[in-house]
């Protein structure tokens, strides 16, 4: 293995200021840095950790926090994100450290985390409202970027989905069909997008002028049993839905199996809209009838937010590595006119 000496003999230069340009110090000059890289490379050099820890205080490791263990058990595509943020960060050699909440204090858990681990920067996935995890990390002044936004006033870097739209679509599409008893399945409202999501579902029944005891917001947890269970409820009630919207694609497909015991069809009957998070094994064009969605897949999220907490513990600037993304409308066979 190639060491600091052999690259420092190698182009005539103080084992110092090789360091010192490894490390990114600002009185190497851009060409003499561009040198010792170039050199490293040609050689093989590959600094080493502890090292390179000592010299610039960094650890080339950042955390996430899950809320559960179960996370890594129950959901595959999230499985693939984690894959993939990790990927994007080692090309930028650092590592992805991976912990999860216990005994439900999430505040005290991530606290024991950053303080064992001396991660340089978080990540936080699935913030509620107001989250005391975020208020925790801007408190400490430790680099942070959260996939999700809470809600706060607080300045700080995240990655988001136009969550306000994913309900504003679904609601503005089945009004155009013709649609006036539309019901809103949504997740757990303490967590920041389902809360937004359900604002902006009564806000856009307002807008329209649509009967609010007629266009509900229910809840449910994000399986398919649960899915089944509630649409179940819902469909042999006197006024009945004719369009149910699903904060994501399991209960979309719970509502198709009611539906199905029921006798309604779907596309006729009753219309279905889901947000679909591209989870791999729901793949919402493959249902019968293919499932209208409004769409961002969970994956598109890896590099940006690899990408700004890189930035951020090299820059500091949180204003700066703020993203929401937009969300697709992608109408199928599942939506139609409501039947007279």
């Amino acid at each position: 293995m190639t060491t600091l000496a052999q690259v420092s003999k190698h182009l005539g230069l103080s084992m110092a200021t090789v360091s010192r340009a490894l490390n990114g110090y600002p009185e190497v000059n851009a060409k003499t840095k561009a040198r010792v890289l170039a050199a490293a490379e040609e050689l093989g050099y590959r600094p080493n950790s502890a090292a390179q820890r000592l010299a610039n205080g960094k650890s080339k490791m950042v955390g996430i926090m899950l809320q559960s263990p179960d996370e890594l058990f129950c959901a595959p595509t999230f499985l693939q994100e984690l894959s993939t943020i990790s990927q994007h960060l080692g090309e930028s050699g650092y590592d992805l450290l991976i912990n999860s909440s216990i005994n439900g204090d999430s505040v005290q858990n991530l606290s024991n985390f950053v303080s064992k681990s001396s991660v340089d920067g978080m990540i936080i996935k699935a913030p509620k409202v107001n989250d005391e995890r975020i208020q925790f990390l801007h408190k400490k002044g430790i680099p942070f970027v959260v996939h999700g936004h809470d809600m706060s006033d607080l300045e700080y870097a995240y990655y988001d989905i136009d969550n306000a739209s994913v309900a504003e679509q679904a609601v503005a599409f089945l009004y155009q069909l013709g649609h006036t008893k539309i019901s809103f399945i949504n997740s757990d409202e303490s967590l920041a997008f389902a809360h937004c999501r359900a604002n902006a579902f009564t806000k856009k029944v307002n807008e329209l002028g649509l009967d609010s005891e007629l266009c509900e917001v229910f809840h449910c947890l994000p399986e398919v049993k649960a899915g089944r269970e509630l649409a179940i409820e819902l469909l042999q009630g006197n006024e009945r839905p004719t369009a149910i919207i699903c904060s994501n694609s399991k209960v979309a497909y719970g509502i198709y199996v009611a539906a199905k015991e029921l006798g309604l069809e779907i596309g006729s009957d009753l219309s279905v809209i889901s947000h679909d998070d591209g989870i791999t094994h729901f793949e919402t064009r493959e249902f019968e009838p293919p499932l209208t969605v409004t769409c961002s897949p969970l994956t598109d999220s890896s590099k940006p937010i690899a990408d700004a907490i890189i930035n951020l513990i090299s820059c500091g600037d949180s204003g700066s590595q703020q993203t929401v993304a937009p969300v697709d409308l992608i109408v199928r066979s599942s939506t139609g006119k409501p039947k007279i």
